[in-house]
């Protein structure tokens, strides 16, 4: 599935992909979170809330005014509950007041768990560091406040009715994972997963009679970004099909001999141009 714009989404093998390209032009590809690993993170996420929400009730009824206003509360609540069933009425419709104030407590700590970790950690709460996610713009770019009081204003919306099953089942219908969170706020949960293990690259013969010659004061501007950039095209050229590999050879030749002040090169010895750079710089 394709979308529009600088976001477009493919089905390969292990899921659909976000591809977005970074500040330097560089085309990312990132692999979207599923639903299963998204909940696993949420319950991460739902035991440091609960832990906080006993925290904060510990310091409220130790260390503030607030214990002796519950106490009070809590009494005349029971009292109101033995009337009400003297009279017949409903005994546990006098625990809600009690009930709501818990909840709503849960619900505020909640929302500030998200928003907090997600501004300070860029996008991930204890539970996406945990299982390596993130929470980005459409875009691929960093979220902001905007987004997360959005996209954590709306949860509310996907626990609706019980046990974030709206939100299942937006993620589930979602062909990129979200949740209404996610669509009203144009984010998504993407994985960060680790890269493999580059390999290494294996130096050609240059004793061709039109091999490269670089001088060293050529090889001295190349800087960390274009060694990076002429590692990466060698090792990935190989792996592309033919005419995609051609373009990718021709844009990071054109980039590098224009760094260094080399003249222009044949289509047909690009690749050759390129080992002849990585061997001049090794030396």
């Amino acid at each position: 599935m394709k979308a529009t714009g600088n976001q477009s989404y493919e089905s390969i093998r292990d899921g659909p992909r976000q591809e977005v390209r970074s500040p330097e032009q560089v085309l990312l590809h990132f692999p979207v979170a599923g639903p299963t690993t998204s909940i696993l993170a949420y319950g991460i996420d739902l035991f440091g809330i609960y832990v906080l929400v006993g925290l904060v009730f510990v310091f409220m009824f130790v260390a503030t005014p607030f214990a002796d206003w519950a106490v009070r509360q809590f009494h005349a609540v029971s009292e109101e509950a033995k009337r009400a069933a003297a009279h017949g009425g409903n005994e546990s419709t006098a625990l809600l007041y009690l009930f709501a104030v818990f909840v709503l407590v849960q619900i505020v700590i909640e929302w500030g768990y998200f928003v907090f970790w997600e501004l300070s950690s860029g996008g991930r709460s204890p539970g996406k560091m945990a299982l390596r996610l993130r929470v980005v713009r459409d875009g691929g770019s960093s979220i902001t406040l905007r987004e997360s009081l959005l996209r954590n204003f709306l949860r509310a919306v996907d626990m609706l009715p019980a046990n974030y099953l709206v939100g299942l089942i937006t993620m589930v219908v979602s062909p990129e994972g979200k949740r209404l969170g996610d669509l009203a706020a144009g984010t998504v949960v993407v994985r960060m997963d680790r890269p493999a293990i580059a390999v290494p690259l294996v130096d050609e013969a240059d004793d061709a009679p039109g091999a490269f010659r670089f001088e060293r004061s050529q090889v001295a501007r190349l800087g960390r970004a274009e060694r990076a950039l002429l590692r990466q095209t060698l090792r990935r050229v190989e792996a592309l099909p033919p005419e995609t590999g051609a373009a990718v050879l021709a844009r990071a030749v054109e980039v590098l001999r224009v760094r260094i002040g080399y003249g222009p090169v044949e289509p047909s010895e690009h690749l050759a141009f390129l080992h002849a750079m990585l061997r001049a710089t090794r030396r």
